[in-house]
């Protein structure tokens, strides 16, 4: 019993090859032992008959996992005695050259990774008889048509050898063949063969079409863009770990950290990979604001990086953004515009004798591009708080459309009113309401040069 298994256990590690896709053609050259069943009698399985050999040949096409095709031919002897006889005297035998053909197709019941592969097939087959020998002989040359079924097993021995055995049952479409014509029994047949087989392709298949034959492809599913070494394995030129065919950064020095895409860390998205950025802790938005080496420009010299300098080829101050600090007469400028200028009384009307302080305004606008106004209009408490909102409004609307008259960008400014609620002076007195009658101005500077 210990042998039989350890037989079994060799017979089952056989290395799994012979016909698969790589392999799709497979010849076979067998022994036949053809066994008849008609109204001479029923001789399958019957071991108490006389042998009848035959040779057969295969030709067969691997077309998918599950299923090939199959052209088989044999030649030899078919026949039996006549079990019906009373006597010797009477026996006579059927005896007969038989050529058979048949083309089925083959279901494999296991895939080819196994070294064992069971299957059962089907098809439809052609037989022709002429007798054999001499003396009696039921035989009646003739032919028809056999549609068969049958089961085998295959074994894979090598890369491309195997064997295989097939036992094909064949139920023929004449009665009359062995020369009696009688029951319910046409003429069947039962082919045992047991031969050896040899799988082969006329080109060697390459599946993803890379040009490296499936047998020498260590990289079997390489997409057909890619260009590929002698292993199926798609090229990296600059050894970063990322193919080529993905690589967006292909000559990366060696060694370097790169992402997906092939091309350098830059982990502070300066544009700087980190290979080459000795200043690694840049914020993103200095991006197109470093050197060469990742390290934020500071053009003007002012100790203000250029990505926040809002006058970046102006040496300036920290409190104005990078520019420089605004003359003293201009300051002087805003702050007398406060009350400086006037208006029709309850109304947004802009009074003549406040046009020279607000072109004053206009042309420090001129002289300083990079500065923005924000127009905040103010008023008393006399009178309703909704109409003192919607004056307040109205007054700081009509010193920017002055303004932009004058050729000022409207861009550059911004109007509000905020009516009686922001008092800098006690509104029970009259200077006190004439303070909190005002256009006040606030200057914030703007970055008007772009990324180089």
């Amino acid at each position: 019993m210990k042998k039989i298994v350890l037989i079994g256990t060799a017979l089952l590690s056989l290395s799994a090859a012979a016909q698969t896709e790589e392999y799709p053609w497979t010849v076979g050259l067998y022994g036949v032992k053809s066994e008849y069943n008609g109204d001479l009698g029923n001789n399958f399985f019957d071991v108490t008959q006389k042998f009848n050999a035959m040779g057969a040949l295969s030709l067969s096409r691997y077309l998918n996992k599950h299923f090939d095709a199959s052209l088989y031919v044999a030649y030899g002897r078919y026949g039996s005695e006549d079990l019906n006889a009373q006597s010797s005297t009477l026996a006579q035998e059927f005896k007969a050259n038989m050529l058979y053909a048949d083309l089925t197709a083959k279901y494999k019941i296991l895939s080819e990774d196994y070294a064992w592969r069971p299957f059962i097939y089907a098809g439809v087959g052609f037989r022709q008889l002429s007798k054999a020998g001499s003396g009696d002989n039921l035989c009646k040359d003739g032919n028809d048509i056999v549609p068969t079924v049958g089961l085998g097993c295959d074994v894979a021995l090598s890369e491309h050898w195997g064997l295989r055995y097939t036992c094909g049952y064949g139920y023929g479409t004449s009665d009359d063949l062995d020369s009696r014509e009688c029951g319910d029994y046409n003429d069947q047949q039962l082919l045992h063969s047991l031969g050896l087989t040899y799988s082969f392709a006329f080109k060697p298949s390459d599946k993803d079409k890379d040009g490296v034959i499936d047998k020498l492809d260590k990289c079997p599913d390489t997409p057909a863009e890619a260009k590929v070494d002698e292993n199926g394995c798609p090229i990296d030129s600059d050894k970063d770990g990322v193919a080529d065919y993905l690589d967006q950064c292909a000559e990366t020095p060696e060694g370097v950290q790169v992402d997906e895409k092939g091309c350098p860390v830059d982990s502070d998205g300066d544009g700087v990979a980190d290979y080459l950025d000795k200043c690694p802790g840049t914020p993103a938005e200095a991006k197109g604001y470093v050197d060469a080496n990742g390290c934020e420009i500071d053009t003007d010299g002012d100790g203000i990086a250029d990505y926040k300098d809002a006058c970046p080829k102006e040496a300036g101050v920290a409190e104005n953004n990078g520019c420089p600090k605004m003359k003293e007469e201009e300051l002087r400028t805003f702050k007398q515009a406060v009350h400086g200028i006037q208006f029709e009384t309850g109304k947004a009307t802009i009074k003549k004798a406040s046009n020279p302080i607000l072109d004053k305004i206009v042309e420090i606008m001129n002289n300083h591009p990079n500065i923005k106004l924000e127009i905040a209009g103010h008023t008393d408490n006399v009178g309703k708080p909704e109409k003192n909102q919607k004056l307040s409004e109205d007054r700081a609307n009509a010193v920017k459309e002055y303004m932009v008259k004058k050729g000022i960008d409207a861009g550059r400014m911004t109007a509000q009113g905020f009516g009686q609620d922001k008092p800098v002076a006690d509104n029970k007195t009259k200077a006190g309401k004439a303070e909190n009658r005002r256009v006040e101005f606030n200057i914030v500077y703007q970055k008007l040069v772009t990324k180089e």
